[in-house]
């Protein structure tokens, strides 16, 4: 079995290689579920959908799967993949202003904000927090807003379609996108935030 995190480094190899590679071809090569192939392939083929439509202004989506001698039969998955990664793009400045000031306050390590696809297309992201915090990451959904994790090493925790509680399980800030003064001091204030989200994104 391929570690997790070498998944997407290899797929994006044997799309390299082919780029009309089958999510079939991709677990006769890694032996990962077909479900796992089939996301890989149309999240590493959204993403170069998504650089080619930032280097080549005129393009049209469509036209720049053609270019990438993508298979019609994947282009669907693709250009959905697309969307998601341009909608990450969107959203990582703001994730990244808040991470470098939760760093800049000494709360949270520096870091380049990853942000990533939850199941049913929801971004999410992770910034661990230093270890004198009493909770070890914030996450960011963009259902829910900001919490505190109780993982350090699995801050996402696992999807089940409903807003995460439990113990160490803080939401903080009024909404969605809170801006940086309001999530501040949150994360050291354990009598701050609530149990479930305020709001959600919809």
């Amino acid at each position: 079995m391929v570690p997790r995190e070498e998944i997407l480094p290899r797929i994006a190899e044997l799309l390299d290689a082919d780029p009309a590679v089958t999510a079939a071809a991709v677990v006769d090569e890694l032996k990962v579920a077909l479900t796992t192939a089939m996301s890989g392939l149309a999240q590493l083929r959204g993403r170069r959908i998504a650089d080619l439509l930032e280097a080549e202004l005129r393009l049209t989506a469509e036209e720049a799967t053609e270019q990438l001698g993508y298979p019609v039969v994947a282009r669907r998955r693709a250009l959905t993949g697309a969307a998601d990664e341009q909608r990450a793009r969107q959203t990582h400045p703001y994730l990244q202003h808040i991470a470098d000031a939760l760093a800049e306050a000494g709360a949270a390590e520096p870091i380049e904000v990853e942000v990533q696809q939850l199941p049913g297309e929801h971004l999410a992201a992770a910034v661990p927090l230093t270890a004198d915090q009493p909770a070890p990451a914030l996450v960011w959904d963009e259902r829910y807003g900001w919490r505190t994790a109780n993982s350090r090493r699995h801050p996402l925790g696992k999807e089940s379609g409903t807003a995460p509680e439990g113990e160490g399980i803080r939401y903080l800030g009024s909404g969605p996108r809170p801006e940086r003064a309001e999530l501040l001091e949150a994360p050291c204030d354990g009598r701050k935030g609530s149990k479930r989200p305020k709001s959600s994104a919809g």
